[in-house]
């Protein structure tokens, strides 16, 4: 028996017939989730510039601060990504749907998201620490061998971080289908699942980056357009993923 997988272009299709007569309420999910975040992370950087007042701005302290205080905001928002997930697998299974979805995560296993999005999170901050240190060095000494080091130790976080999302895409659709679960166990069926698998996803995720930079050309507005054609697409993947067609 050979099991096929849905192309790329499948895939796509498929999201949008799914998205025909859903579309304006997986816009209005998306716009108040980036109002949200946004809101929150304006009101985080406005506490950074107070910080800047009474720190000198290049110093590698006011860096790690930054990236401390981003990632506090990011341990909450995150936790939008289980209401995102539930809502488009409601739309791809026919079920009812509403803006309420956004704030699922928050009333249900609050703890399990909570440390979902506290392990990505702190993966992230890892990453991107000694970057913020060679930055804030730099900006001291004015010392190109930190600028080269900040440059190198950015890429290096750029394809670890790919790689680590990728391996771990599939957990929020994991926890809405498998809730018994334990976080250790989410990641690993993510790991397992994603086992052949990453470089479709990757190759999925590249080829929307014609219509992002086309949709920053609209000052953003078009994103509103897209997140949710996106969105419904890596569902549209997630569930061929866990359902292939078989032939023979």
């Amino acid at each position: 028996m050979n099991v096929q997988y849905m192309t790329s272009s499948q895939l796509k299709t498929r999201a949008k017939d799914l998205l025909e007569g859903r579309f304006g309420s997986a816009v209005l999910i998306i716009f108040l989730g980036s109002m949200i975040t946004g809101v929150l992370n304006m009101t985080s950087n406005s506490f950074v510039s107070l910080l800047l007042l009474r720190l000198k701005p290049s110093s590698p302290v006011v860096g790690v601060i930054t990236l401390l205080i981003s990632s506090v905001v990011s341990l909450f928002t995150n936790i939008f990504s289980v209401g995102y997930a539930l809502f488009f697998l409601n739309i791809a299974s026919k079920r009812s749907c509403d803006i309420g979805c956004l704030f699922y995560g928050f009333r249900w296993q609050f703890g399990k998201c909570l440390t979902l999005s506290a392990f990505f999170t702190s993966v992230s901050f890892v990453l991107l620490l000694p970057v913020q240190l060679c930055n804030g060095m730099f900006g001291q000494t004015q010392d190109t061998g930190w600028l080269m080091a900040s440059l190198l130790l950015s890429s290096i976080a750029m394809v670890a971080s790919t790689i680590f999302y990728l391996v771990f895409s599939q957990c929020y659709f994991l926890l809405l289908d498998f809730p018994d679960y334990t976080v250790k166990q989410l990641l690993r069926s993510s790991m397992r699942i994603m086992k052949g698998h990453k470089g479709r996803l990757f190759y999925l995720q590249v080829s929307f980056i014609p219509l992002v930079l086309l949709a920053l050309l609209t000052c953003g507005i078009g994103m509103l357009w897209l997140t949710p054609y996106v969105q419904m697409t890596y569902t549209c993947f997630f569930l061929n993923l866990m359902n292939p067609l078989s032939e023979g």
